[in-house]
């Protein structure tokens, strides 16, 4: 199972790669990073056997019970996502409409004999797999060292001019993410 999930992902891959169309990922070129050092987005060369960055559009989502709540559990995020030589690394801005606070999400990890790409960071893990229909990755992560800071956020919200009864609903949003930073990220 383990070359087979191993094939689809590069497969995936392709597709979305020679889709041609606008939402079609961009190599990035920001010269890429050593891929041994998790959260640091670095200005280094990159290594001859490193692959480029796919740039993909991906959306981040708190898994909230209140209905009303809903619309301000998910935010949109870029990610940056790499295969090379069997390991994968995924970096992307953290929203700080959720926390609050400006953090740079990296991690790196491998396929494992489930058929999951299990990745570890700084501020935490993903448990990344093909979606049912393999067209994307949905990811399911957990930041135990995520840093927040509500009352800037909430000063945030306010600078934007708000209304006040959405601004306490992104304030709650980020509350309980805050007490149990897991949400799922799909890209």
């Amino acid at each position: 199972m383990t070359h087979n999930t191993h094939r689809i992902l590069g497969l995936v891959l392709a597709l979305v790669v020679a889709c041609g169309d606008n939402n079609v990922p961009e190599l990035a070129t920001d010269g890429g990073s050593d891929a041994a050092i998790p959260n640091d987005p670095g200005d280094a060369g990159t290594d001859p056997g490193e692959s480029e960055a796919l740039r993909l559009d991906g959306v981040y989502s708190v898994p909230v019970t209140e209905p009303s709540l809903e619309p301000f559990a998910s935010q949109p995020v870029v990610v940056d996502w790499r295969e090379t030589n069997g390991r994968y690394r995924m970096d992307y801005d953290f929203p700080t409409d959720l926390t609050g606070v400006s953090q740079r999400v990296s991690f790196e990890g491998s396929l494992t004999r489930d058929g999951t790409i299990q990745l570890f960071g700084d501020l935490g893990s993903a448990s990344c797999e093909p979606d049912p229909l393999g067209t994307s990755f949905v990811c399911a992560e957990r930041f135990p060292q995520m840093a927040f800071d509500l009352e800037r956020l909430q000063r945030d919200f306010e600078r934007r001019g708000l209304p006040a009864h959405e601004i306490a609903q992104r304030i709650e949003v980020a509350s309980f993410f805050q007490s149990d930073p897991i949400g799922i990220l799909s890209f």
